[in-house]
């Protein structure tokens, strides 16, 4: 027979319990405060800013999740007078309300002195209704879509002679077009990355409004140079616009969005209309555009050459920097070649090629004639200084060009891309292009 339990043994148990869960408790508490603290952290340091770039995004991201469990925390540690986990909790509390309250503030000050004081009335009232009317919500309700088309051949590379493929999203039945067409130019520093038309939820927001979504795939390095890659973007626009009476959109409401890499491109080929020097070879047509949005596009690739030099490059032993491109080519399933950092992609170092860096600078172009620029740009960015997008912003200001800056305190580099259903940047970004493009219909 097995001995029974006696009181006290229960007792012991219970009170071994408790320690067990009181311990636990107090180090979740602890852990969310930690984590908490990753929005703040912004070390100058680029090897540090690279350890912490992921677990930062996510932080950023589920900053609504983060209050939530502090305050349980909080009332939890009241309750039981755990003041440690008490303090914890009310910390993460007060960071990630403080995040989300930065993020979502209102910024339609620059709407205003862009497109004037009424520019909520500009945009046309059938678009109106279909905004989304907040920045952030805890729930993005899906929107429905309609033709989907993959794989669609628009062009080939002028270096290679590869095939360019895009992806299109059209409106669903029974909305009505409003004739724009917007070509998204993905990033991955022109080495990495692909089309992934389902990424983004708030494209269906925009087929949902009457637009038509084009995400293209364009040459990447070393198969290409960076003016091939403009070329590529060019030629998208080109057979966007020769395609436009099959999509059902108006020729001049082309606008090119891009994300980082991508955004250069995008920046590049808006600033620089029929440009000989990256129009696509043999493809007659006028490559302008109606405007351009570029979440955190590098504008000066010669400050960006030496900030990355300075942070990351001189950080890391070559070999360390050769294993880390040869996992990337692993991941993207490019074949690239083993050369790394920002000189392989532009073929060498400033000093050696400042015409070219200068040349590729989307700032070098800056006049009045440049199309409505939407720049987002996280004050966080561990590749791109939030502070030369300031400087493309205030330039084209200068040159009377219509642009709008929005930063976006404490995010990093890519936070529009993480849990965009539930990230407050990720959705007030897209509330912020939404409204945009709805006023270059």
């Amino acid at each position: 027979m097995s001995k029974p339990i006696l009181r006290s043994d229960r007792f012991i148990l219970a009170s071994l319990a408790r320690t067990i869960r009181l311990f636990l408790i107090r180090l979740s508490s602890l852990a969310t405060a930690l984590f908490a603290a990753l929005i703040l952290f912004n070390p100058k340091d680029g090897v540090l800013q690279g350890l912490v770039w992921g677990p930062k995004l996510l932080a950023s991201a589920l900053a609504p999740l983060v209050a939530i469990v502090g305050s349980w925390h909080v009332v939890w540690g009241v309750k039981y007078r755990a003041w440690l986990s008490a303090s914890a909790g009310l910390f993460s509390v007060a960071i990630a309300t403080k995040h989300v309250r930065d993020v979502t503030r209102s910024r339609e000050t620059g709407f205003a002195e862009s497109f004037g004081p009424d520019w909520a009335a500009k945009i046309p009232i059938t678009v109106r209704p279909r905004l989304r009317p907040y920045r952030w919500a805890p729930l993005y309700r899906r929107r429905r879509y309609g033709a989907l088309h993959r794989d669609v051949v628009f062009g080939a590379n002028t270096d290679s002679g590869r095939p360019l493929t895009a992806d299109l999203m059209q409106p669903p039945p029974g909305v009505p077009r409003t004739g724009l067409g917007m070509i998204f130019v993905h990033g991955g520093a022109w080495w990495y990355g692909r089309k992934n038309i389902a990424k983004f939820p708030y494209f269906a927001r925009l087929v949902s409004q009457g637009h038509v979504v084009m995400d293209i795939d364009y040459t990447l390095a070393p198969r290409s140079s960076v003016p091939g890659m403009v070329k590529d973007v060019k030629q998208a626009i080109l057979w966007l616009k020769q395609q436009a009476t099959l999509f059902e959109i108006n020729p001049e409401r082309i606008v090119l969005t891009g994300q980082s890499a991508g955004a250069q491109l995008a920046l590049l080929a808006a600033y620089t209309p029929n440009d000989p020097v990256f129009q696509p070879d043999g493809i007659e047509g006028d490559s302008s555009v109606r405007g351009v949005i570029s979440y955190q596009g590098p504008p000066d690739m010669v400050a960006l050459y030496h900030d990355i030099q300075g942070r990351f490059v001189r950080l890391f032993p070559n070999r360390l920097v050769a294993q880390l491109h040869r996992l990337l080519e692993l991941v993207s399933g490019h074949g690239t070649s083993l050369a790394s950092g920002l000189a392989s992609v532009m073929g060498g170092t400033p000093a050696e090629l400042p015409d070219l860096y200068r040349h590729l600078s989307p700032i070098t172009y800056v006049c009045q004639a440049c199309p409505p620029t939407l720049l987002l740009q996280g004050t966080h960015d561990l590749l791109v200084n939030y502070q030369d997008v300031e400087r493309l912003y205030c330039e084209l200001r200068q040159a009377k060009a219509v642009a709008i800056y929005i930063p976006f305190p404490g995010c990093n580099h890519a936070f529009e891309a993480v849990l965009p259903r539930l990230s407050p940047p990720a959705q007030t970004a897209a509330y912020y292009t939404e409204r945009f493009l709805a006023l270059l219909v």
